[in-house]
């Protein structure tokens, strides 16, 4: 029997689906040989064997040191009774996104802050133009770093890293949904530790929507930001 004109057009929906994810992995794997390529180009004109980063690095155990206090704090959203205040500091003053002209935070939903809580927690070391006008959003992120040396897609996320990931499978956008702080690596089943704002998971009292603990898919994943030397302020 030949198929309705829905049922073709719903066909037709889910391959483009799998045909944009099949691009969006190609586009990955890419990034990732070419980066190899790189490091061992490098390694070979220098006759000398490859550098190692040992993570976390110094500024990344500051950040998730910040992150776990403002987790400690208990801050929600404003319908769980907790400190939502906090919030607004991380949108509005110099140690977050620094948008002065922000309303204050009194109501779920006023604002997308799961950037500003990792410019947060990063804060005055991390240089405030970074925070200002590259943390506020997924598509900031994309737009202003996925195509410098701080896109890391194809790796294994490190602690410090700010992972992008993807919330919501019938909409992945090529930017990602949601940012979070990445804390640890991932494990044998492949679930990898995060701080983040703007979510659901566990707060200091139990589960919450605010700043929360919670283990992510590295399948989730959609982008892997990893913070330069230059991006921070001299000590």
């Amino acid at each position: 029997m030949s198929k309705t004109k829905a049922e073709l057009q719903e066909d037709l929906k889910t391959a483009h689906q799998k045909v944009d994810a099949l691009d969006h992995e190609v586009r990955r794997l890419k990034r990732s040989i070419g980066q190899m390529s790189l490091d061992l180009q490098a390694a070979v004109a220098g006759h000398q064997p490859l550098e190692r980063t040992v993570y976390p690095t110094e500024r990344a155990l500051e950040a998730i040191k910040r992150a776990e206090v403002e987790w400690a704090r208990n801050v929600t959203e404003p319908e769980y009774k907790g400190d939502y205040q906090r919030i607004t500091a991380y949108i509005k003053s110099q140690d977050g996104l620094g948008w002065t002209w922000e309303s204050d935070y009194t109501k779920n939903g006023q604002f997308s802050w799961c950037g500003a809580f990792v410019a947060f927690a990063y804060g005055r070391a991390l240089h405030a133009a970074l925070r200002k006008k590259v943390l506020p959003s997924c598509y900031r992120l994309w737009d202003q770093w996925g195509r410098s040396a701080r896109l890391r897609d194809g790796e294994k996320p490190q602690p410090g890293d700010i992972v992008v990931v993807y919330t919501d499978e019938t909409h992945k956008p090529i930017q990602g949904n949601h940012i979070t702080l990445c804390v640890g690596e991932p494990n044998e089943l492949g679930l990898f530790p995060t701080i983040e704002g703007n979510a659901h998971g566990m707060g200091p009292e139990g589960r919450i929507e605010g700043v929360i603990k919670r283990e992510r898919d590295v399948d989730s994943i959609a982008h892997i930001y990893r913070l330069l030397p230059e991006d921070f302020e001299e000590r």
